[in-house]
This record gives C-alpha cells, structure tokens and sequence, in this order.
C-alpha cells in the first residue's frame, strides 16, 4: 500500500507539474498569437491606405470619376486590380457616399451609414478612414480615401482586404495558433473545419464561451485554451487564438502510463523492493521534466545519465538519442535556406516537384573581391568574407528575404509576399550603405557591389539527385537577375522593366540603354538606381 500510495503521489506529482509546465507554455503562445494578430491588422490598414494614395494619385482616376459611366470606371478598377495592385475589393463612391462601381460586384448596392461612419472621418483627417466593412456577403478589412485635387473632393476610393479562411491560415502559420473569426451572422474565417465549430456568431460564442479573458474551450471533443481579442468595429471579426491542451499533455500522458506500470511491478516485489523502485523512480522523472524544459528552451546540449538497463535507462536513451537528432537538425538548417526548411515541413514525406511563383529574385556581388583575397591570408580572406556575407544576411532577413545560397561571394536571394519587389529594392539600397561600414583591414579600401532585382514568375523546386538535393529557384528571371548584377557597377541597382513598373511611384531610377544579356536573344531594358551614402 505504501509504495502504492508513493506511486500515486508521484503520478499526482507529475501530473500538476506537466500541467503547470503546459499552461505557462500554452499561455505565452497564446498571447504571443493574439499580438500577431493585433499587428498584422494594423499592418493590413497600413497598406490598404498606401495602395489608396497611390490609386487616388493617378490622374486617371479624377478624370473617370467625373467624366465617365460606370461601367467604365468598373473596368478601369478591374485592370488596375489586375495590374498593380494586392487588395481584394476597389470601390468608388461618389461624393455624397453613393457606391459608382465596385471590383467585387456588378449590382452597386449600398454602404450603411455611409457618411458618419467613412465620409467624415476620411475628410476632417484629410487622410483616410479605416475599419471593417460589409457590403455584402464578404467582410473586409477597409480603408477609404477622397479623391481630390485643388481642394475639390470628386469622389472618395476604398480599398480592402478580405477576412477570410485564407488570412486565417496565413496567421496561423507565423503565430503557429489556430483561429476563428467569428462575425455577427456567420464564421468569417477559421483555420480549424467551421463544421466542427460548436459557435457560428460571436453571440453564440459569447454566451457558450466563460466569462473571464482565459477560456477552456472543446471543439470536436478536443480541449483547446483560448484568447479572445474583440472586435473594433460593430461588423469586425471576433478573434479567437486556440491552441489545443490535449496535444500539449500528450507526451506527459505517456510519461504517467509509463510510471504507472512501474509502479505495479514494485507493488508485486514488497514494501521493501517498493520504496526503492519509487525512489529511482522519482529521480528520473525529475531528470526528464528538467530535460523537457531545457529542450524546450532551446538547450540541446542537455544529457540524461544512461546507468540503468530498464524502462527508464531506455527512455533516457531515447532521449537522449533525440536530443542529439534536434541538436544536429538545428545545425544542418544552417547551411540551408529557410524556404527549404519550410517546403520540407510542407511535404514531410514527399519531394516538391516545383510550383511556379510570383516572387522578386535578388543577386549581389562583391565587386573586385578575388583579387583582394589573393593579397590576403586565407583565414583573412575568409574572415572578411564571412563579415560581409552577414551583414547581407541580417538585411535580407530584415526586409522579409530568405538567403537561398552563398556562391562564392555572390548572395542569392529570394523575396515574397506583400511588397516583395519594394522590400528587395529597400534590402538592396541598406546592404550598399551597410557596406561602407564593414572592417576590412587596416589600409584597405571598403568594398562594394553590383546587385540585380528582377521580379517575375520562377519555378520553386528541389534539383538534383537522391542522395543530394537543393530547393531552389530556376527560370529566365533569374538568369536575368545573376545578367543585370554583372553588369551593375560598384553602389548600383540593375532592375527590369517589369521591376521597376510595379514600384515606380515609390522610387528613383533612370532608364539605361537596353543591356545585353546572354542567353536572350533581344536586349533587355532596364533601370539603374545609384546609391549615395548616408550624410
């Protein structure tokens, strides 16, 4: 019975600690989800008024607001949609708040409370209002802007984002929780299957859901922990952020089966035999739950003691065999790029056979810088190389870029997502001004480099064979990019046509003489950006 009792206390003993353990970590996962979410709403309303500035800049517009039909203008806002930008709805109204023409819709319709809500706002701040708004079935995140020149407002432009599964999905993936977004009258958007959901409108939820901010939710059976972030507007999304406890205790459940089978066989040897197989119990398990929360915390280095040839001298093996596998996999992500380690999460057991992408491709390098490392040591020379190549590094990961390879000292990289082409553009103008500043050696001239952006269509795939494998991009946009960065001269930036079109109202650039490039047969036109030092 004591040793009974002692097995009993130890399972209660783990039990509170792993659940402890958990709960913290769920918690501070959770908040972490619930400010992405906050940031990412204010990112959306910040690109939705700088696509809006930029629609309403163009003259185009001002004269098809007044002069046109609107049909007319419908079609002027699908090619520009098409064309230029990002957002998922264009809207003009008129300048009492009647809707002209919309991307979404033929049927105009109507706004509710149009001018106390959007007009007025957007016009005493002379800028733009912003927050969600319904149309119809879709609800987006808005932003709504005059038209205006010399003083005279001709109409008013909105822009939106949808709240959908799809931006769901797109949190979940950088705040690794599952959401839902519950609106008035529907589920606007879930990452989890909206049929399993026991709530379908942010009443519901409320009514079902406790009443303090730290909720213990079951969906399909399964508990979750949840945090709630309201709503900012009448028609806005209530944000749930979940992350699921079962699948947190999982492997502190396991832990306790394995205990309690312990425990029995020490109950059949005697009260004696007991209180010892408890003792070398307990301190395993203390060993363990440290070694769970150094893992966790990133301290691969941890090793369990393997002295014993029992259940627990083999889970202390296998524990250390797997923190020997995460110490090695953290290592190897090293020399690889991060959208390789994203496309081996994505197909866990299979290879990516390619996907065509619309990114910006982006090459640099340094100009002049053989002939400098033949008049230096090795270690020298790959010292200040190294220093070099982390400084592209940093600004490439800062600008939202991945490093897709080192060649020699060539950075190749990749950029994706909102604003990619602007994000590579600004990268490529902070690593030239970054350069000014890298320690090269006593007596020795600061180095610089030549760096092509293209943006275009490229295939996304692994190459190479079974033993060896790369994940990268092919095409003749890059080809074009590694062209126009061979050519660059020292603190410049070659771009394409196509480049330079989609950030031409954001930046300075002149025209060359179109270039010739190998491997294309008519010569390419392209844009030059000269790069000064920071005064």
């Amino acid at each position: 019975m004591l040793v009974a009792g002692l097995t009993v206390a130890t399972l209660a003993f783990v039990n509170i600690q792993a659940s402890r353990f958990a709960d913290r970590g769920l918690s501070s996962q959770l908040e972490h989800g619930r400010d992405l979410v906050r940031t990412a709403q204010a990112t959306r309303f910040e690109n939705l008024q700088l696509a809006g500035r930029a629609i309403t800049s163009f003259p185009d517009l001002k004269a098809l607001v007044t002069d046109t039909d609107a049909g007319t203008i419908r079609d002027w806002l699908l090619d520009f949609r098409q064309r230029f930008v990002t957002v998922d709805l264009l809207m003009v109204l008129n300048p009492s708040g009647a809707v002209v023409a919309r991307t979404d819709a033929i049927d105009p319709g109507q706004i509710p409370d149009v001018d106390a809500r959007w007009l007025q706002p957007a016009l005493s701040s002379r800028g733009a209002a912003v927050g969600v708004l319904a149309p119809g079935e879709t609800v987006y995140h808005a932003a709504v802007l005059p038209i205006e020149a010399g003083g005279t407002v001709f109409g008013f432009l909105v822009t939106g984002s949808r709240i959908d599964d799809q931006w769901a999905r797109q949190l979940r993936e950088e705040g690794r929780v599952e959401l839902v977004l519950l609106g008035r009258t529907k589920v606007l958007g879930s990452t989890l299957r909206a049929d399993t959901l026991p709530w379908r409108t942010r009443a519901q939820f409320e009514a079902a859901a406790a009443i303090d901010d730290s909720r213990e939710l079951v969906v399909n059976g399964e508990h979750y922990r949840g945090l709630t972030l309201a709503p900012t507007d009448a028609d806005g999304p209530l944000v749930v952020t979940m992350l699921s406890r079962d699948q947190a205790m999982a492997p502190y459940r396991r832990i306790q089966s394995g205990l309690l089978i312990l425990g029995a066989i020490a109950v059949g040897i005697g009260v004696l035999g007991s209180a010892l197989m408890a003792r070398s119990i307990t301190d395993p398990i203390g060993r363990l739950r440290e070694g769970t929360r150094q893992v966790a915390a990133g301290n691969y280095e941890f090793l369990m003691d393997v002295n014993r040839r029992d259940e627990l001298g083999e889970l202390a093996a296998s524990f250390n065999q797997m923190t020997e596998g995460l110490r090695e996999r953290a290592e190897m992500t090293k020399f690889v790029s991060q959208s390789t380690v994203d496309m081996i999460h994505a197909h866990a057991r299979t290879t990516s056979a390619g996907e065509r992408r619309d990114v910006t491709v982006f090459f640099s390098d340094i100009r002049d810088f053989t002939e400098r490392a033949e008049r230096l040591r090795p270690e020298d020379a790959v010292a200040l190389l190294n220093r070099c190549l982390s400084v592209q590094a940093a600004l490439i990961k800062k600008f939202r870029g991945d490093v897709d390879k080192f060649v020699g000292d060539a950075v190749f990289a990749i950029f994706g997502g909102e604003d990619m082409t602007l994000n590579a553009i600004r990268c490529a103008v902070e690593i030239h001004r970054a350069m000014e500043h890298v320690e090269v050696g006593a007596n020795g001239a600061p180095l610089t480099l030549g760096i092509g952006v293209v943006s275009g269509e490229v295939v996304l795939g692994s190459v190479g064979s079974a033993e060896r494998l790369d994940y990268t991009a092919l095409g003749s946009n890059v080809n074009l990019c590694w062209r126009l960065c061979s050519q660059a001269e020292a603190c410049e930036i070659l771009m394409n046509e196509g480049t330079y079109r989609r950030v031409a109202d954001l930046i300075a650039a002149d025209p060359v003489e179109p270039l010739s490039a190998k491997g294309f047969a008519a010569p390419v036109a392209a844009y030059r950006m000269r790069v000064q030092a920071r005064a």
